[in-house]
């Protein structure tokens, strides 16, 4: 049986607890089945594999309130996008005295669950009025 899920991340927040790893949240949107769920925000760590230096992984809190059963494999669609497609690499470094931060934001973008593998897709631009 086929399912309908689109997965609309919106942004990622995080910063640097004493033990080394990012914790924040991110925030994005879902559709199913024509529902859609708006500025849903789940709790998430970024954190520096123990093996493979410059290694990061994004680990995402299990969300109770949403029945989607494909979103760890969003989790790892959107570790692979964040780290292989976008090249982004924290940074355990900060200016001033301000703690270090992940901050990203995704702009245009979604993750069409539907298939057997998820696939990044680009939000349609409505045509420009003349």
């Amino acid at each position: 049986m086929a399912m309908f899920l689109n997965v609309f991340p919106k942004r990622i927040w995080a910063t640097l607890n004493p033990e080394g790893v990012f914790e924040g949240q991110m925030t994005f949107n879902l559709e199913q089945y024509g529902l859609v769920l708006t500025d849903s925000v789940c709790d998430l760590t970024i954190a520096q594999d123990s093996v493979i230096i410059d290694q990061w992984k994004i680990f995402v809190k299990p969300i109770h309130s949403v029945d989607m059963p494909h979103f760890d494999q969003f989790v790892k669609a959107l570790n692979s996008y964040v780290f292989d497609v976008l090249k982004f690499q924290p940074s355990k470094s900060a200016t001033g005295n301000d703690l270090p931060m992940v901050k990203l934001f995704f702009d245009g973008i979604y993750f069409d669950m539907s298939g057997v593998e998820p696939v990044v897709q680009k939000i349609p631009t409505a045509p420009s009025q003349k």
